[in-house]
């Protein structure tokens, strides 16, 4: 099967946040990349496996530069997580991701955060 889209050409960097050519254009289906090999094929796996069928939530996903689009192609924002240079390390957006800051649901709205107690913290 060939691709959808037009090829992408961007090297990604280890962190980049990516969307495959065949899957929804989605939050949800966002990628990390992970890293690349010798031979140029990338290693991802996705950034919100719970998310994703269950047998998709461990995998590592290989793919090749052309079937890895740049999410803003679709209207997904998403911060570059990967940092091309040192010097803009106090310039960068940061992201926090732990129990008190929560990942965007698939429809990107805030998920409650449950406590060690039981109660819940809304999302903010």
């Amino acid at each position: 099967m060939g691709l959808i889209h037009d090829p992408n050409t961007t090297q990604w960097q280890p962190g980049d946040l990516v969307i495959h050519d065949s899957d929804a254009k989605r939050t949800d289906m966002l990628m990390i990349v992970l890293g690349q090999d010798a031979a140029g094929v990338f290693r991802t796996r996705y950034a919100f496996p719970w998310a994703q069928p269950r047998p998709w939530r461990r995998k590592i996903w290989r793919n090749t530069v052309e079937w890895l689009h740049d999410p803003a192609r679709f209207g997904i924002t998403v911060p570059r997580l990967s940092n091309p240079s040192s010097k803009d390390l106090e310039s960068s957006p940061k992201q926090h991701q732990t129990e008190n800051h929560p990942a965007p649901s698939p429809c990107g709205e805030a998920v409650a955060v449950v406590q060690t107690d039981g109660s819940a913290k809304p999302g903010n």
